[in-house]
């Protein structure tokens, strides 16, 4: 019997009536649904709320892919400051 052969009958496995269990990735899911991509600078940002304190977390080199779409508060601010005229705008971040 070749490996090939063992692997397509399960036989690698310890026990022949033992079945591989699928991975529950508990982490990548909640990073899913908590982290937001913001489609104007394109980075990675999230609220984290500790002890009734807002702060938002930014992920400049974070895959994007498979997030929601949300403005970043950094870049809400610096939307909404453009249409004034003042041209040099602070960034929260």
């Amino acid at each position: 019997m070749s490996i090939l052969d063992a692997v397509a009958r399960g036989a690698d496995l310890k026990h022949f009536n033992e079945k591989k269990e699928p991975k529950n990735n508990f982490d990548a899911k909640k990073a899913d649904k908590d982290l937001k991509a913001c489609p104007v600078c394109k980075t990675v940002w999230e609220i984290m709320v500790f002890n009734q304190t807002l702060d938002y977390k930014y992920y400049h080199n974070f895959p994007r892919y498979g997030k929601k779409k949300g403005v970043c508060p950094s870049c809400t601010i610096r939307m909404k400051n453009k249409y004034y005229h003042n041209s040099e705008v602070l960034d929260p971040a």
